[in-house]
């Protein structure tokens, strides 16, 4: 297959390369800056600057200053995370690793190709992304507890829209404020009989005398484990999920739990080794497996829904409300957020091509025939869209953007609340930024 080398393909080798320049420090790779106990490399940072080249972006000083601040800025989250405890779920960890090499593996033209390029099995470049995942995953939530509660008032809005000159004024193209009602097909009663059947049988093999790591490498399906034989080691509490977590802390060594379910799907589990608060475990993870005929049966719920919406008898929002699995939005009503801008209108422009597709041809009030969608995660759904509002090209103003400049006046004073919280932690954490490096303009007090 001919690999067509677009820019979001370079970005995704390079996005590769930098965990492997993590994965893989030498003793030639420099220390160009510390903070508390996290180092940047010199790869690190010249990763980045290439990201930047590869889209046709050149590297002055300033992108220079803005590339090393943003790495500063992250290992700074990382230090107040690993100050505070915070843990990240091996279970998120592993399902974020998948979800990014699928998509890179679509981008790249298969999981072959991606192998063949770097010259490293897909189980090596999973163990590569897994450190930055976790760091980048871990700056978040720090990140999130540094912005947590803070919102923004009227009076706030106002004064910094009235701050703004009108030249600077942004000009918004043509908008439209979109509602969703998606539908999971549930696993049939079949299929949770059969997957629970399944991890029974495994229990009892082992019982009677049978290798649970063999067992977990040849049927397991979590990805981050089943290649180990499904071992976890040194685990602690708030690693997993909470029903996980009741299992595991409740065995003794050697002993092997029931069949139970959590989110992920249905596991069995048996404890290895307790050493305090601190345990190491085996498992395996079957999911009930979703028939052709469950999708069609969640299609032809939504084409009814779509007529009873279409016949007034119940409103789109109190179907979203009801009938809506998409977390996110169905307790609004279904309508779809623009987190870039914090608003619930997308720029017909700069809409995602898979939901603009979805939309078109449809007018105000228009609601769209079920869809088939799959998930970043690899689970299958359908969908119904509809048109809530739309709005023509036009200058930013209070009256017809007033969520798109409160999402604005809100990052501006996000911004500078993380500076002063980004400044305070400087002060009170060791800091080294060498040679040249250190003669970069930054805006934060790197420099003390």
């Amino acid at each position: 297959m001919r690999i067509t080398w677009t820019k979001n393909l370079l970005y995704l080798l390079g996005f590769i390369t930098f965990f492997g320049a993590n994965a893989q420090k030498t003793v030639i790779d420099e220390v160009i800056a510390v903070v508390g106990k996290n180092a940047i490399f010199l790869s690190d940072f010249e990763q980045q600057l290439v990201q930047y080249e590869t889209q046709g972006i050149d590297v002055t000083p300033k992108l220079k200053s803005k590339v090393l601040e943003e790495l500063l800025v992250q290992q700074l989250l990382v230090h107040k995370a690993d100050i505070d405890s915070i843990v990240i779920d091996e279970f998120e960890i592993d399902s974020e690793v998948e979800n990014r090499l699928k998509y890179f593996e679509k981008q790249i033209g298969g999981r072959d190709q991606l192998e063949a390029y770097f010259k490293k099995s897909v189980a090596e470049i999973k163990d590569e992304m897994r450190g930055p995942l976790e760091d980048q995953m871990k700056s978040q939530r720090a990140k999130w507890a540094v912005m947590e509660g803070i919102s923004i008032t009227p009076a706030e809005i106002n004064r910094y829209f009235y701050g703004i000159t009108k030249d600077s004024l942004p000009v918004i193209n043509d908008q439209v404020e979109i509602g969703q009602i998606l539908r999971f097909p549930p696993a049939n009663i079949t299929a949770v009989t059969e997957t629970k059947r399944k991890l029974k049988d495994l229990k009892e093999r082992v019982l009677s005398g049978e290798s649970f790591e063999t067992l977990a490498i040849l049927y397991s399906e979590d990805p981050g484990s089943s290649r180990n034989g499904g071992l976890y080691e040194s685990v602690k509490r708030g690693m997993f999920v909470k029903e996980f977590e009741a299992v595991m802390f409740s065995l003794k060594v050697n002993e092997i739990s029931d069949v139970f379910k959590t989110e992920y799907g249905y596991h069995i589990v048996q404890l290895v080794a307790r050493n305090g608060e601190q345990v190491d475990l085996r498992h395996i993870l079957i999911s009930p497996k979703i028939g052709q005929d469950d999708l069609l049966e969640t299609r032809d719920f939504l084409d009814s829904l779509k007529t009873i919406i279409e016949e007034e008898d119940i409103t789109f929002k109190e179907a979203a409300i009801k009938f809506s699995d998409d977390v996110k939005t169905k307790n609004n009503g279904g309508i779809l957020i623009n987190d870039q801008v914090g608003s619930t209108f997308f720029e017909l422009e700069k809409m995602d091509r898979t939901l603009s597709t979805a939309i078109e041809g449809l007018e105000m009030d228009d609601i769209s025939t079920p869809m088939y969608v799959k998930m970043d995660d690899g689970k299958e759904a359908y969908r119904i869209l509809y048109i809530k509002n739309r709005k023509e090209k036009h200058i930013a103003n209070l009256k017809d953007d007033y969520q798109r400049i409160q999402g604005m006046a809100l990052s501006d004073k996000q911004s500078s609340i993380m500076k002063n919280w980004a400044n305070r932690m400087i002060s009170e954490t060791y800091i080294m930024i060498s040679g040249d490096y250190s003669a970069l303009k930054f805006n934060y007090n790197w420099n003390k």
